[in-house]
């Protein structure tokens, strides 16, 4: 069996054991999960850095995990938990600052873009962020970040039956508000 194909169980006994390759394949597993998470708690500009705090954290308290094959729940609370603290340290922080030019933020986030994104594309991702959270995060780990579903499951610590309701649902929630939209299946014609 090879690293990428072991139980987070197995990874995280090793990773506390001293074997950092462990860890570095649980952080290839979930990270784009953590950052997704951070940033839908704390926004686009700070999710990467709040999710680097909570992968960093994650690291230093492996140690202390009760439940090895838990993970994945594990980190997410750890990510929320930092989110929400970033969250809140941050207002204060916002009141102390002077505030940037927003043009040049979106240049700034623009250059972050890949540059074939298409407008369509920008388009489909747009609709997504209108969706209700509950949907919108599984269907951003499952069809953005190509993330198993049963690791989405672990990782929202959610039954798998109820992630793959919110997925065929937030699916035909996403098929309605593209064929409300210029790009649905009936402008294709």
């Amino acid at each position: 069996m090879t690293r990428s194909e072991s139980s987070d169980e197995v990874l995280v006994m090793a990773a506390i054991l001293g074997d950092l390759d462990a860890f570095e394949e649980l952080v290839l597993r979930y990270r784009p999960a953590v950052v997704r998470l951070a940033r839908t708690i704390v926004g686009e500009i700070d999710g990467e850095d709040v999710a680097q705090d909570a992968l960093l954290l994650a690291f230093r308290a492996l140690p202390t995990i009760d439940e090895p094959r838990k993970f994945a729940a594990w980190l997410s609370a750890i990510t929320r938990h930092r989110a929400f603290r970033f969250s809140k340290n941050e207002k204060i922080y916002l009141t102390n600052r002077l505030e940037m030019d927003e043009l040049l933020l979106e240049k700034i986030q623009a250059l972050g873009q890949p540059l074939t994104e298409s407008s369509e594309g920008r388009e489909v991702m747009d609709r997504l962020d209108e969706l209700p959270e509950e949907y919108a995060l599984p269907m951003r780990l499952r069809f953005v970040d190509e993330m198993p579903v049963k690791r989405i499951a672990g990782f929202m610590g959610l039954p798998l039956s109820t992630v793959k309701w919110r997925l065929h649902h937030g699916k035909k929630l996403m098929k309605e508000k593209l064929e409300s939209s210029a790009i649905g299946p009936e402008s294709a014609n």
